[in-house]
């Protein structure tokens, strides 16, 4: 056999079923013949119980009270098999016996005056024939008496040895039915998983929106289908992800380079003094300067996509890492003339990635400083709750609604009445913020209404062990 053959699946179950009905019958073929040797050596035994119970009937006395044999060769035999007997006065000496090997008298265990039954033993003849004798002593009309009955076990032998020679026989046959019904049944058994194979051939990248067949979802072949359908459904979503993350990102990567183009292009078609050259030379900056922030988010979200981002955890406090980023964008509020109220209701102690977690803050910071309206509050609270440490940024602005509620963290997504280009995002700040908190085992949700202002809450787990919390 092969090895490529043994390769196959099919062969490999034929084959560990064949081996395991093998060692199966051998192990029956074993216990039936130890049984049926059991019970034909069980019926010899109670055979020569019963010849010993004859042999009795065969002692008579004589008128000198002497112990004698009157039975005859004919009683002796039973279906043409010879009954052996062997009879002894303790006192007088050999009575009668009809045994060809005088051996077997010596070879038992000697004779006393005690009662003694039962006593089987075995012996081979001369002639090669096997027998199974059993010895007796008790009193006879008065007298000890030694009684030895035998009979030949070469019946039994051609009885377990004819059992054996048709097991022996047959066990080749049932091997290579076997072989052939396990190989058939095995193949119809794998036949759903051709189709399997036959199926994911045909699922090109274009075409992950196909679905395997499941025939029987309680089976394994079922459960492999649908984890297979489970793989493609991921694959597809995230083909498509990839592909409007990718046209996305190149719309958002258009409109920059445009403008920068367009300005230079009206540039160099017009001649300009010198504060106009700077002017457009600012605007060409002003481009170039949101073209390096959508590069850095577009870097952030590649990186989280990849997994390479490893952070590195220090116990902190919660309040004081809020504090400072709210202190760097103070400026961008008082351009519009806007508070930030901070509230550090209690401290919280946390382990975080400063790095990663502050993109975290300052989007939430940007977005809520971006769609405030002049001269309005934005408040930021930092307390605990019974789930962990809790940061919320509320907005003035003009809230959104539930139906857009659920798809702000989306990436390039936009509410088109609130969340316009003008505004210089590009729908890319919650999506970081929702994965900076995430890295960090906590989660980010909204709440909000139409003209009531929108309220980001930040969960994140405290630290087990607290340290000593800074002034905040």
């Amino acid at each position: 056999m092969s090895y490529r053959f043994l390769k196959s699946i099919r062969a490999r179950i034929a084959l560990w079923h064949l081996c395991t009905l093998a060692a199966t019958l051998l192990l029956y073929m074993m216990i039936n013949l130890a049984f049926l040797w059991q019970e034909e050596l069980s019926e010899l035994k109670d055979s020569l119980l019963d010849d010993l119970q004859l042999a009795e009937n065969f002692f008579g006395l004589t008128d000198g009270k002497q112990l004698v044999w009157r039975g005859d060769e004919r009683d002796l035999m039973q279906d043409g098999n010879q009954r052996w007997i062997e009879l002894r006065n303790l006192h007088q000496g050999l009575i009668y016996s009809n045994f060809p090997d005088e051996r077997i008298h010596s070879a038992l265990p000697s004779p006393t005056r005690k009662p003694r039954e039962h006593l089987f033993r075995s012996f081979r003849l001369s002639d090669g024939e096997a027998l199974l004798v059993v010895q007796s002593i008790h009193q006879i009309h008065g007298q000890w008496v030694e009684i030895i009955v035998g009979r030949s076990r070469d019946r039994m032998s051609n009885v377990l040895g004819q059992l054996l020679m048709i097991q022996a026989l047959g066990f080749p046959i049932v091997i290579v039915f076997a072989w052939i019904g396990s190989f058939f049944f095995a193949g119809r058994i794998l036949s759903p998983l051709k189709t399997i194979i036959d199926q994911t051939k045909t699922i090109s990248a274009d075409m992950l929106h196909k679905r395997l067949p499941v025939e029987n979802p309680d089976d394994e072949l079922g459960q492999l289908s649908m984890t297979f359908n489970d793989l493609l459904g991921k694959l597809d979503r995230s083909f498509k992800q990839m592909r409007q993350f990718t046209a996305d990102a190149s719309h958002e990567l258009r409109t920059p380079l445009a403008a920068i183009r367009a300005v230079g292009e009206m540039a160099l078609r017009s001649p300009r003094n010198v504060e106009a050259c700077q002017e457009t030379i600012g605007s060409m900056l002003e481009e170039v300067d949101k073209l390096n922030r959508l590069l850095n988010d577009l870097l952030s979200l590649a990186r989280s996509d990849s997994g390479m981002v490893e952070p590195v955890f220090e116990l902190m406090d919660l309040g004081t890492v809020v504090q400072d980023e709210a202190a760097l964008l103070k400026v961008l509020a008082e351009e519009k003339n806007q508070h930030l109220l901070m509230e550090i209701e209690q401290p919280c102690q946390l382990k975080l990635d400063r790095s990663i977690f502050r993109q975290a803050v300052s989007n939430l910071l940007h977005n809520a400083i971006k769609y405030t309206p002049e001269g309005k509050e934005i408040h930021i609270t930092v307390g605990k709750t019974d789930e962990g440490c809790l940061l919320e940024i509320t907005d003035s602005g003009p809230g959104i609604d539930a139906e857009h509620a659920a798809l702000v963290f989306d990436r390039f997504y936009r509410v088109d009445k609130v969340r316009s280009r003008n505004t210089g995002g590009f729908g890319l700040g919650l999506a970081i913020a929702k994965w900076a908190v995430e890295i960090h085992g906590g989660r980010i949700e909204l709440h909000s209404k139409p003209g009531g202002g929108c309220t980001f809450r930040v969960c994140l787990p405290r630290a087990k062990q607290p340290i000593g919390i800074p002034n905040a």
